[in-house]
């Protein structure tokens, strides 16, 4: 079948990128964000409440199970199916949450937590699979927005319903909205081409299971054993260390500055908004103009963005001194995560896109638990000063390693005709 025209496929490129990753959005603002305003509505104590964070747990070890989405089946249907069984999962959370069986309530949500994690696999590596080099970073900056929007609508508009009328129907309104998403992914996602890893394994015909789990393994050996290796896993992890750090003690800061709950609730806002236009921003230039020339900038644009909350550590300004501090900070950052987004990608082979791109993220995750852990007793011991010098002195190796980086796919582009994608 030929391709559609460049315009009709670009629009159908952007409607299932959106509505894929608003379903990963809106799963991890069901649990980090819906989860912890619940507990807290019902009183529950603040260790049950900080238990939440402990989710992260399965964005953690989703490594171990990554290479099944690249081995069985298709990418395209293991992420609609899935946010489908998340959308049902969330309707059993609201079923469960007005009867105060707290045992319950966390089963369901450590499971939804795997769930989540297992679709997180999948629409990474159907993003990789369906779209080209070019296209991938083109529409980084779209997929990160989707996120982001999902996560506003979790923590506003849903959380907001709860509280007018309640949870049953705030986490009822989450489920019908990942069903609705998986429907329609199922609707206009497209159909590339299915390979699998253990298809280019010689005998894979005559012993399949062997070949199988010959693939398995392959999956993390070519990732950990990939081109300066310890260079790219050092940098997936210190990238964003300090920005984490920073980012974690922000509203601590604000707070003691003298901004009220209320104004943080519009700090925030706005804020969003920013990042959201950052990481478009960021992604349209790398599209454009290639991550090769614009890895090193964006890199330090995010990272010396910290100093600013030095300054405002500092000198205390007022809150029309602070909201244009804050704006800019999650301006550069979301260019910069649309950067490392791309990054990201390109250090993933095709046959492995998910379980790469798992494995990527995991380091990532992995800085943030640690850092955002650390962030909390240095901030007490040392002040907000030193502490946010402490979290720009920690950007400071990965403004070193960005030097040194591969900065070209790991894999030549592939040709049109392998690329392209089928309708349907």
């Amino acid at each position: 079948m030929a391709n559609p025209n460049p315009a009709a496929k670009s629009k159908r490129n952007l409607l299932w990128v959106s509505t894929s990753y608003f379903g990963e959005g809106l799963p991890w603002s069901f649990l980090h964000q819906m989860a912890t305003e619940f507990l807290t509505a019902i009183r529950a104590s603040n260790t049950m409440v900080g238990s939440t964070s402990l989710l992260h747990l399965s964005v953690t070890l989703k490594l171990l199970w990554s290479p099944i989405v690249d081995l069985f089946g298709r990418k395209r249907t293991w992420m609609w199916m899935m946010q489908v069984i998340l959308g049902l999962g969330m309707f059993v959370v609201a079923a469960v949450a007005p009867t105060g069986n707290m045992t319950a309530f966390w089963s369901v949500i450590v499971a939804l937590s795997v769930m989540h994690a297992t679709h997180d696999i999948a629409c990474d590596g159907f993003y990789m699979q369906a779209l080209d080099r070019k296209d991938q970073a083109r529409f980084s900056g779209v997929r990160m927005a989707a996120f982001h929007v999902a996560r506003l609508v979790g923590s506003s508009l849903l959380v907001f319903i709860a509280g007018r009328t309640n949870w049953m129907l705030g986490f009822g309104a989450a489920g019908v909205l990942m069903i609705l998403t998986g429907l329609t992914n199922r609707a206009v996602a497209p159909n590339p081409p299915e390979h699998h890893p253990q298809d280019d394994i010689p005998d894979a015909a005559a012993d399949e299971g062997k070949a199988k789990r010959r693939a398995f393994w392959a999956a993390y050996r070519t990732f950990f054993t990939q081109e300066s290796a310890v260079l790219v896993i050092g940098f997936l992890f210190l990238y964003r260390l300090g920005d984490i750090m920073m980012f974690a003690m922000s509203k601590p800061l604000l707070r003691d500055l003298g901004v009220s709950t209320a104004q943080r609730g519009i700090v925030n806002g706005f804020s969003m908004s920013a990042n959201i236009a950052g990481s478009l921003v960021g992604a349209a230039i790398v599209a454009r103009r290639g991550l090769e020339r614009w890895l090193i900038p964006m890199t330090y644009i995010q990272n010396l963005a910290i100093s600013l909350y030095i300054g405002l550590a500092v000198f205390k300004p007022s809150l029309y001194g602070i909201i244009p501090v804050v704006l800019v900070e999650q301006f550069v950052a979301g260019a910069g995560a649309a950067a490392m987004a791309v990054f990201q990608m390109q250090r993933c082979r095709r046959a492995f896109s998910a379980s790469h791109f798992a494995f990527a993220t995991v380091v990532v995750s992995l800085a943030s638990t640690l850092s955002g852990f650390a962030s909390g007793p240095l901030n007490d011991r040392f002040g907000h000063p030193t502490f946010f010098t402490i979290a720009f002195l920690a950007s400071v190796p990965a403004l070193i390693l960005v030097w040194f980086v591969p900065k070209t796919p790991i894999e030549a582009a592939e040709p049109e005709a392998t690329a392209a994608t089928k309708d349907g």
